[in-house]
Parts: structure tokens; C-alpha cells; sequence
């Protein structure tokens, strides 16, 4: 399903007694692209939870190389990465936001071939990506402030809307995501889910 939502202010993180709860910091360049790895980790982890551990490093090994190409280079304006990292600089929380022409159900131009882009009402979106906290850090805001500082940037880019996409039977996630702000604006018919195998990763309905 495709969720969108009007841009709120920041929101603070609220940490446990005795425990600091890491802050939430943008990363760029080569940096971004150095960490590409442990988040594309973090989010097949989320994905693939049930899974073995090699379907999740062959999932985070595509998924590692499409966040570099998405937010590692230095074009501003396009795509961006958080991160919130423990004390021992592990990453525990991260989300990207990235801007394509899409449509309001966030559907690209590839998925609407063969449709007028006018009709289709195409154009310039931000769309919310990455999500993903560590189960040891759930349950602490970090998702809240990580979303909240994407769509800032977002406002920054003369944006008052954010869309993202989440799977329908994600109860944890569309909880969040309502939590937030966010509502639903469509369903993706057609959408693909990842499944990694000893040949890659192949998308399947």
C-alpha cells in the first residue's frame, strides 16, 4: 500500500533510565556510502526476519547497492540517509528519503508504461525509505525522530508531502505510520516483494 502524509514538526526522543538513546544524524557523500552496507543489513533483517542468514546477506547485498545510488552521491536535492548508531558505532536505526517522478500512489514511471504522465499526474515526489530500528532499540522514538527529520528536509525542499510504501499485512509498521500522520492513498495491485536465493534477488508478487 502506498501511505502519504502532510509534513508535522520534529519530535523528540525519549530514552531510558541508565541508557542514552542514540541521536539521529544525516550522513553524506562517502560516508552515506560506507554505511550503505550495515543499513541495507539492518533492513533485510526487518524484511526477512523469518529467513536464513545467507537469503538476508544476499538481500542486503542488493539492497546496499541501490541505497549507494540512491543517497552516496553528491547531488543535493535527491535523496538523503539517517542514521542513529550505539555506543559502539553499530547502526540501530535509519531512513532515507529519496525525489522521483512519481505518481500520487507512488508508483514510477517504469511501473506506469504505456500511461500519459499527465494523466497519470507524474511530477517530483519525496518518497520515505529505509525505515528500519533494531528490535534491542525498539520502543524508544527512534523511528518517530528518524521520519520526522526526512520530512523536515523534505519541507526544506518545498515539499509538503511525503509518500512511502508499506505491505499490508506490516501491522507493526502501519501502526507507526498512522501514528505519524500518514494515510492510506492507495493499493499497489501489482506491487513485488523481494525473495532472495543463491541466484540473487528476484522480485515476485
Amino acid at each position: 500500500a502506498a501511505a502519504a502524509a502532510a509534513l508535522a514538526p520534529p519530535a523528540r526522543l525519549r530514552g531510558l533510565a541508565g541508557d542514552a538513546t542514540p541521536q539521529a544524524r544525516r550522513v553524506e557523500g562517502r560516508e552515506a556510502a560506507a554505511l550503505a552496507q550495515p543499513v541495507a543489513e539492518l533492513c533485510a533483517e526487518a524484511i526477512l526476519l523469518a529467513d536464513g542468514r545467507t537469503e538476508r546477506a544476499i538481500l542486503a547485498s542488493a539492497l546496499a547497492r541501490d541505497l549507494r545510488q540512491r543517497v552516496g552521491g553528491s547531488r543535493s536535492g535527491s535523496g538523503a540517509l539517517w542514521v542513529a548508531q550505539d555506543a559502539d558505532s553499530n547502526v540501530v536505526a535509519s531512513c532515507a528519503i529519496e525525489v522521483g517522478r512519481l505518481s500520487p500512489a507512488a508508483l514510477d514511471e517504469n511501473r506506469l508504461r504505456g500511461q500519459n504522465p499527465l494523466e497519470a499526474d507524474v511530477a517530483e515526489r519525496p518518497l520515505l525509505s529505509s525505515l528500519a530500528v533494531s528490535p534491542d532499540w525498539r520502543r524508544r522514538g527512534l523511528a518517530q525522530r528518524l521520519c520526522r527529520e526526512a520530512e523536515g528536509l523534505a519541507r526544506e525542499w518545498g515539499y509538503d508531502e511525503v509518500l512511502l510504501k508499506v505491505e499490508r499485512d506490516n501491522r507493526r509498521a502501519r501502526k507507526l505510520y498512522r501514528k505519524l500522520g500518514y494515510r492510506d492513498v492507495a493499493v499497489d495491485a501489482g506491487a513485488e516483494r523481494p525473495e532472495a536465493g543463491p541466484g540473487g534477488v528476484r522480485y515476485v508478487p
